[in-house]
């Protein structure tokens, strides 16, 4: 009996202590425990909490901002910007000045393709293959057989169905591809070419070392796929992986990553289209009619016609500019016209590229220029602006009779001094007094001159000849012009006479410079090779004595004005 009550009893206390174990996190505590348990909610487990926020819970809030934003930042790196670099890539294929496909192709094919169609149009000349009058390629198979890319069988037939191997699209690639200047790899291996036919191994070798190809996966025997045809053509023509982000072919999924960018690339190019049902079929063998399809696309390539104008142009009310269009029409082209048109003939109209302001208007038009030839067309605008009709006040140039080289301080040129003259006063070009001052050689574009403390135009004389208009605007927004006609010095050449002396410890050659007599000039300075300027008199000798010693090597140029006329000679020392 004892032993039972004891078993009892043991049995309570186990019970006892589980309930308490289960009262804890069921808050089941007596009313009082409840208090105090509130009561340490209130002041220290919020203390507690608080500290934690401040603490702990901020640090991994921390890491987690940290953590995730890493992550996010490395997952926009991984698709945003791969999608912008993919995008740049693509973008700047686009801009640059790419080589049109035509230019990457055979020139001896294009021109055979060229004449066998002309002939055919005039003659009537076909060839004859029997099995291929109902074929859906029948064009392309007889104009690539008749141009010599692609050869009927003995019995007359093309088997445009048939299958090509992967030597045959090789050979057939790098007849189409133009000679280029690619730098190929001399160190390639060559070993695995002994497995290539003799009459593929020349093709084969050149593609392997221009990356055409990869011998260790080329398989002379084997059929061509139309994806690893593809590939081999884009790299033949030597086109760049174009963007991959939108693919137009439903089983795109198919293409190798490092296949699709140059598929796409011809693709984009018109040389490759997909099936009726949307599909490429890049694991498909390539057939006959298919290659022949796609090298009649190669060789068909239509000209582009491009035109050129200025981006932007000023002209004043009521006066005129002429709009010069750069235009390329295609070889052999006729019928080639330009058209043009303005975008608001109240402000501005234009005939033949002559643009003509209102008299009354301001404001900016667009002018059009269309090139046509037979249907290909090309158009360029520029943005005209009319302005106000300046108030300008013509001056002239006129010469101070001071010649010089700045003292030194400039090398290799010789300045003659003009002074500007309007209504009978001089108009100071210094720095203090003008606001821009500009130099205009006839048509070019004008050239902005830094004023500085001089008050006078110091004109180079060795500049071309020309109109050179000199355009100041000063501090008083007054506007003045005047037009210097210039003549470059007139070239003499320098002629040994034969005889040589010696003066003052010093070595001369004589030579004469044209018919010119040198006993008498109002200025003649020597330009020595490192463009130093020295300025030499005149004495009773009419030839020019030369000295050697101590003479810089190269060449010296000798400029001499003469009766308001410049002249100039050179020796090669």
């Amino acid at each position: 009996m004892k032993k039972s009550l004891s078993v009892v009893l043991v049995l309570l206390l186990v019970m006892l202590s589980a309930g308490t174990a289960l009262a804890k996190p069921g808050n089941s505590n007596a009313p009082g425990q409840v208090k105090k348990v509130e009561g340490q909610q209130n002041y220290g487990q919020l203390k507690k909490a608080e500290r934690q926020q401040n603490n702990g819970q901020v640090k991994e809030a921390e890491k987690q901002q940290s953590y995730g934003q890493l992550k996010k930042a490395e997952k926009e790196q991984n698709y945003g910007q791969l999608k912008k670099a993919e995008k740049q890539n693509y973008g700047q294929l686009k801009s640059s000045e790419k080589q049109p496909v035509r230019e990457l192709v055979q020139k001896s094919l294009q021109e055979q393709y060229r004449t066998y169609n002309k002939e055919k149009t005039v003659q009537g000349k076909k060839v004859q293959l029997t099995d291929i009058s109902r074929h859906w390629a029948a064009p392309c198979i007889e104009e690539m057989t008749a141009i010599g890319l692609f050869k009927g069988y003995p019995d007359g037939s093309f088997k445009p169905d048939q299958q090509l191997s992967q030597a045959e699209a090789l050979a057939l690639v790098m007849r189409i591809a133009a000679d280029d200047d690619t730098t190929v790899d001399e160190d390639k291996d060559k070993s695995e070419l002994s497995q290539v036919p003799a009459w593929v191994r020349g093709d084969a070798d050149k593609a392997a070392r221009k990356g055409i190809i990869k011998l260790n996966r080329f398989h002379s025997a084997v059929q061509a796929s139309r994806a690893q045809t593809a590939v081999m053509i884009a790299k033949a023509l030597g086109l760049e992986p174009v963007d991959t982000s939108d693919i137009p072919f439903k089983d795109g999924i198919l293409l190798s990553q490092e296949d699709v960018g140059y598929i796409l690339a011809l693709h984009q190019e018109g040389i490759l289209k997909g099936t009726p049902n949307g599909n490429f079929n890049p694991n498909s063998a390539i057939t006959r009619a298919e290659m022949a399809t796609i090298l009649q696309r190669l060789l068909d390539q239509k000209e582009d016609i491009s035109i050129e104008l200025p981006e932007t142009a000023t002209v004043e009310q009521g006066k005129s500019i002429t709009l010069k269009a750069t235009v390329k029409y295609p070889d052999d082209s006729s019928d080639n016209s330009i058209s043009w048109s303005s975008s608001d003939t109240a402000l501005a109209t234009v005939k033949d590229g002559v643009v003509t302001a209102a008299d009354d208007k301001t404001g900016t038009v667009t002018i059009t220029a269309t090139a046509k030839s037979g249907e290909l067309t090309a158009s360029a605008k520029c943005k005209v602006t009319i302005v106000e009709e300046e108030q300008v006040t013509t001056g002239t140039l006129q010469e101070t009779g001071e010649v010089g080289s700045h003292n030194g301080k400039v090398y290799g040129k010789v300045y003659q001094e003009y002074a500007l003259k309007a209504d009978g006063e001089k108009i100071s070009l210094h720095k203090d007094d003008v606001v821009s001052i500009t130099l205009q050689k006839d048509d070019d574009p004008a050239v902005e001159l830094t004023p500085n403390t001089d008050s006078t135009l110091w004109f180079n004389v060795q500049r071309e000849s020309g109109d050179y208009t000199l355009r100041v605007v000063d501090k008083n927004d007054n506007i003045y012009e005047a037009v210097l006609d210039w003549t470059t010095p007139q070239a003499l050449l320098a002629i040994k006479t034969g005889n040589e002396g010696e003066h003052d410890g010093n070595y001369y050659i004589e030579y004469r410079l044209g018919n010119l007599d040198l006993s008498s000039f109002s200025c003649m300075y020597q330009i020595k090779p490192d463009g130093k300027v020295v300025e030499l008199t005149a004495n009773s000798d009419s030839t020019l004595w030369f000295k050697t010693n101590n003479q810089l090597s190269g060449k010296h140029t000798f400029l001499i004005k003469q009766t308001g006329t410049w002249y100039t000679a050179t020796i090669s020392f």
